[in-house]
């Protein structure tokens, strides 16, 4: 029987018998999830088990014992968007400073193949799209997303137009692309998404008052 597993990191004691990883986080869902969250992670003996959930949504029947290594994270949307929110904000910082020097290589590029560092810009470009695409889904309705949503449809005609002309080994239209339809766009996202951080928390903030007020009234 699980004796012990870490939620969010933090060791937690298990006081009921416990015998199998279905009874534990039917455990863990009852009496330790927060209304505004849910289990995004579930590690058994050092095995991830996402990919191992059923087309019914169902864990394996792994038997547990005291030495079972469970470990299980909890987060809610808010902290998603948030942790996305910032990560995007860092990865278009770092492409911002580096488009300048990229672009000045692939201005004198000869070579029939993309340079290691442009390449690298393209990889992380493709990256801000996915992640913009995951913070549109968690973000909340309330909050004004115009701004962001009009820069990432500028990077994604700029992102289109660098795969033409990489298609041709044109490292000079490349370079082009980069510095007048890349580089502004992406810049300012990285400031956008400050704002938009801002506003998550101001959004936040008034729904934990009106839920005071709401327990307050009862």
């Amino acid at each position: 029987m699980l004796k012990k597993f870490l939620l969010n990191g933090k060791r937690i004691p298990v006081p009921i018998p416990v015998k199998t990883l279905p009874d534990a986080i039917a455990w863990i869902e009852k009496h330790l999830l927060r209304p505004d969250c849910s289990i995004t992670r579930i590690e058994l003996d050092g095995q991830d088990l996402d990919t191992q959930v059923d087309q019914n949504g169902r864990l394996p029947a792994f038997v547990l014992n005291e030495q079972s290594d469970l470990r299980v994270q909890m987060d809610s949307p808010l902290e998603i968007c948030l942790q996305t929110i910032d990560a995007l904000r860092n990865l278009s910082s770092v492409i911002g400073r580096n488009m300048k020097p990229v672009a000045v290589q692939l201005w004198e590029h000869k070579g029939p193949k993309l340079p290691v560092e442009a390449k690298s810009i393209f990889e992380d470009l493709q990256l801000t799209l996915e992640l913009f695409d995951h913070v549109l889904v968690l973000v909340d309705k309330r909050v004004e997303l115009s701004q962001a949503f009009g820069l990432q449809q500028q990077i994604i005609k700029g992102v289109a137009a660098l795969g033409l002309a990489r298609q041709h080994a044109d490292w000079r239209g490349v370079a082009r692309v980069l510095l007048n339809q890349i580089e502004t766009p992406v810049v300012d996202l990285a400031a956008e998404l400050t704002s938009l951080e801002k506003s998550v928390f101001e959004i936040q903030a008034d729904r934990n008052l009106e839920r005071r007020a709401q327990l307050q009234g009862r």
